[in-house]
């Protein structure tokens, strides 16, 4: 009677089957990430192309009350903050220095500006005053549902949690990218020929960068 033993598995058969463990569970895990990304990178791509109602926004301006006597634009935030329900901290002030400038036939003196921006992946609040004012005008932008996925595309407005989840996304995609060609070449081909599809995938997205330049 001949009895067969069973091949002991190898230290390379080991890393391969949990590679490609991880391969799928990661993929798996990315996949509402990925298909956010897919989505929006298609829209923004192809927005003026297409001519799409799908980055549409509402703005709405308004004038809020100021006291003449506002020190600076911290506390020109923090005055406007609980009307405006935004985070004093949120705003990002921007200065812009008091000049002459030609007004008719004659030169007029205008004030400072100071400028604020809070930025949320649901809103964009912006504040323009004039020093010395006792107004300030108040744009508030709101995008429909394309253009908020969008902007947590480009993580507008968004906390560093959502900016780490993002950097692990590309990450991760880019350990897809690489342990699926590995796999490739290990399970379906030869290596000659892994390195030739992957350098003419390479080679054609130069190209056509250079082209699009």
């Amino acid at each position: 009677m001949i009895h067969l033993h069973r091949r002991p598995p190898t230290s390379r058969g080991n890393s391969q089957k949990w590679l490609r463990r991880i391969h799928a569970w990661c993929g798996l895990a990315l996949a509402a990430m990925m298909l956010l990304f897919a989505v929006t990178g298609f829209l923004l791509n192809h927005r003026a192309v297409m001519k799409i109602p799908a980055l549409d926004r509402t703005e709405i301006t308004h004038l809020l009350p100021v006291e003449p006597t506002t020190p600076d634009p911290a506390a020109l935030a923090a005055g406007l903050a609980p009307a405006l329900g935004v985070s004093p901290e949120a705003f990002k002030a921007r200065i812009e220095p008091a000049r002459t400038v030609l007004w008719a036939d004659g030169e007029l003196r205008q004030p400072e500006r100071w400028l604020l921006r809070a930025d949320t992946p649901s809103e964009t609040v912006q504040v323009e005053h004039w020093v010395g004012s006792r107004q300030a005008e108040v744009k508030r932008t709101k995008p429909n549902l394309w253009l908020y996925l969008a902007r947590l595309h480009m993580a507008i407005g968004t906390g560093p949690t959502w900016i780490l989840l993002s950097d692990a996304a590309a990450l991760s995609l880019g350990f897809l990218a690489i342990s699926g060609f590995w796999l490739w070449g290990r399970l379906h081909g030869s290596r000659r020929r892994l390195v030739v599809l992957a350098g003419g995938g390479l080679t054609a997205a130069v190209i056509l960068a250079w082209l699009a330049g």
